[in-house]
């Protein structure tokens, strides 16, 4: 017995040491953090802005990778398949692990099953913006010309399948109206939209922020369920149409059997990041709300969010031709 119970503690203890070897060591080289969208949109600035302090705070370097395309699921296909040994990383978002899952049918991976959250980083407030040839100047106003001019509005997303692809859906069903949804795989969306080639979009605000107070668009309604510091006395598009609200988040993940001792130190230093002066001032100035949580909390909230917009979708009927 005595012997069975020694060779035991041996086979933990050889088990043991590499684990703590690996916490002690890592990182020994460059993270890659994989980003799914374009360069210059709310989740490349919101993962920059945190990859950038925990980078300073491990004495580490972030590679940051933006591979966009197919709203967001071949850079999340990549990760999904990278090796699980905590240097390769994915910046989700709302879009990628909740929404387009649930229209989008043909993903080589599963969006939640096959990645170990981190944490959540921020959500994003979201806003309904129209160039400023549009005339109306609130919501019931666009309502009005949009359901007298149908087919002749068109909205701007990141993708067939994107939560902001899926807000205008909502706004044209809530609203009982219709508009032409022009999607796009690279950032040509916003110029496009600054020129006038479309018209409309539920946005996040980082992007849009800019060109709201230089006038060069209306923003007209806040699209997210609480109203934006920035932009004091801008009602909320749920006074005119009851039930819209779009909440948009960032998350960090890594692939499905990452090591628990590596994810527990990237959460670590997520909360030590997101909790600094330097990223707190930058949320405040971009329009970002904390949202540090557990990994174990983030999947619940992720789980959640999917199962919403599931039930969106399918109310909705909206769906992929």
């Amino acid at each position: 017995m005595k012997i069975a119970a020694l060779a035991l503690a041996a086979v933990f203890t050889s088990l043991a040491g590499p684990v703590v070897l690996a916490q002690g060591t890592y990182p020994d080289r460059p993270i890659r953090m994989v980003v799914p969208f374009p360069p210059g949109g709310a989740l490349d600035v919101l993962g920059r802005q945190v990859a950038d302090r925990m980078a300073k705070n491990m004495n580490a370097q972030f590679v940051i990778e933006n591979r966009p395309g197919a709203t967001g699921h071949v850079g999340g296909e990549a990760v999904a398949k990278a090796a699980a040994d905590g240097y390769t990383m994915l910046f989700g978002a709302s879009s990628t692990h909740a929404v387009s899952p649930n229209i989008l049918k043909d993903l080589k991976y599963n969006p939640i099953e096959d990645f170990t959250p981190i944490s959540l980083a921020a959500t994003v407030h979201n806003v309904l913006v129209v160039h400023p040839s549009v005339p109306a100047n609130n919501v019931r106003e666009f309502i009005d010309y949009a359901r007298a001019n149908p087919g002749k509005l068109s909205f701007g997303s990141s993708g067939i399948g994107s939560n902001l692809h899926l807000a205008g859906e909502l706004l044209k069903l809530l609203g009982k109206f219709d508009m032409v949804h022009v999607p796009y795989s690279s950032p040509q969306v916003i110029p496009d939209l600054l020129s006038g080639r479309i018209q409309v979009m539920v946005d996040n605000l980082p992007p849009v922020i800019q060109h709201i107070r230089a006038g060069k668009l209306k923003a007209i309604g806040v699209a997210s369920p609480d109203p934006i510091p920035d932009l004091p006395g801008l009602p909320m598009v749920s006074e005119t149409v009851p039930g819209f609200a779009v909440i948009a988040w960032g998350v960090m993940l890594a692939p499905k059997g990452t090591p628990r001792p590596i994810i527990a130190r990237l959460n670590e230093e997520m909360k030590k990041a997101i909790e600094s002066a330097e990223v707190r001032e930058a949320f405040a100035r971009l329009g970002f709300i904390p949202a540090w949580r557990t990994p174990e909390a983030t999947l619940d909230f992720m789980r959640n969010e999917s199962a919403k917009w599931k039930r969106v979708v399918n109310e909705a009927n909206i769906k992929v031709e």
